[in-house]
């Protein structure tokens, strides 16, 4: 018997302070149960969601898990922040890649547009992975799976464990774009689904788990929420919130989030569901936007010192928060032309401008155009009719991006 609540009782801050390397292929301290115990989470062949009203401690468990995989110099880290907020801004010094919002902002000018681009980032990168995996001899690669010892070989640089964050996900399955929003869900389920075994795990966490959505879209977000394998619910407004979180079964099981303690002191506790057979009530470990930003510095130091930084972090030009698609079609595939088709576009910006625009597919180019007030219509190029822009609908864009200050 406890003569006080063991639940009201912090668990105390992470152990990630000590600013040493991780090695993903452990488990995280996640925290304590109600009965003092530690408990640990793998972030490895699986994806897990987060779920809870807002200001309960959502944000803080999923950046834990974050900066985990951040403190592995050996991690490829992809942080998708849907509310632009300031709790995901130092993973600048770490993420390969960081997206900020739906909207243009000082964060990011282009967020859908670079997280379409993002997507077929990982989906090729998954591709890469299987292949070099198959084609490994078999004293190297036993088993033709991705290993920690090939994880952490420097003479495989593609063989990289790989972190997708996405926080407050269920904005990017609700833009203003009903096909954008369709591309978008297709794209996290396929990698939900082809992902793990080229270690690529995800991290979701949602406010608004339920509701999302309608159609295509409704069914893919449904999709996509279900099949997390681990699930953690914190304070939930109501039992329907909760088994979205959790699933139905954890509520036939008795686990209802909504029944958990209200007030400050129980922030961070939550259920933890799937990761074993049991499912503790934790008090997830803390760690302070100061927190965050000491491991964070540490975690970029060990990535310097093992030469892993990549992409962003690695001073990448910023190439995909910073370029500017509209100029850049213009200028590179509509000289001497008034219109073309999307595929076009996207193998002449892929041979002209590399760097930027390796992975661009005709959808994602499409996608990107229209987020930024492009149409896309039936263009007749060469006696064929296919979907495409006009030049004149690219100037006018970017003359009313400009009448806006933008």
């Amino acid at each position: 018997m406890a003569d006080r609540d063991p639940l009201a009782i912090g668990a105390g801050r992470t152990d990630l302070l000590d600013c040493k390397p991780r090695n993903i292929w452990r488990p995280v301290k996640f925290g304590k149960d109600e009965r003092d115990q530690l408990v640990t989470l793998s972030l490895l062949w699986i994806s897990v969601i987060v779920g809870a009203q807002p200001r309960k401690g959502k944000t803080f468990a999923a950046r834990l898990l974050a900066l985990f995989a951040a403190a592995d110099p050996w991690v490829k880290l992809i942080i998708v922040d849907g509310k632009n907020s300031p709790d995901w801004i130092k993973f600048r010094m770490v993420a390969h890649r960081i997206i900020f919002g739906t909207h243009p902002n000082v964060n990011d000018p282009d967020p859908v547009g670079n997280l379409l681009a993002t997507l077929d980032e990982i989906l090729a990168h998954i591709d890469r992975v299987n292949e070099q995996l198959a084609k490994l001899p078999v004293t190297v690669c036993p088993e033709g799976k991705l290993t920690e010892e090939l994880a952490r070989d420097p003479r495989y640089p593609d063989l990289r464990v790989l972190l997708l964050v996405m926080e407050e996900f269920q904005v990017y399955f609700e833009t203003e774009d009903q096909a954008i929003n369709k591309e978008i869900a297709a794209k996290l389920s396929r990698i939900q689904a082809v992902g793990p075994s080229a270690g690529v795990s995800i991290l979701s966490s949602s406010q608004k788990p339920a509701g999302v959505g309608a159609g295509d879209v409704g069914r893919l977000f449904n999709r996509y929420r279900d099949n997390h394998a681990v699930r953690f619910a914190l304070k939930c407004g109501n039992r329907i919130v909760s088994e979205a979180v959790l699933g139905g079964d954890a509520y036939a099981e008795g686990f209802d989030a909504s029944s958990l303690p209200v007030g400050d002191k129980y922030r961070g506790v939550g259920f933890l569901y799937g990761a074993t057979d049991e499912t503790p009530t934790v008090r997830t470990f803390l760690a302070d936007h100061g927190d965050a930003e000491k491991i964070l510095t540490a975690a970029r130091a060990h990535r310097e010192r093992v030469g892993t930084l990549t992409g962003m972090a690695a001073g990448e030009d910023m190439a995909r928060a910073s370029r500017d698609v509209l100029t850049d079609v213009l200028l590179t595939v509509f000289t001497g032309d008034d219109r073309l088709h999307w595929t076009t576009i996207s193998s002449r910006l892929a041979e002209q401008m590399p760097e930027q625009y390796a992975d661009i597919t005709p959808d994602s180019i499409s996608a990107q155009l229209r987020a930024l007030g492009v149409p896309s219509g039936n263009v007749n190029r060469d006696g064929q009719v296919r979907k495409g822009a006009k030049a004149a609908d690219i100037k006018a864009a970017i003359t009313k991006r400009q009448n806006n200050g933008a």
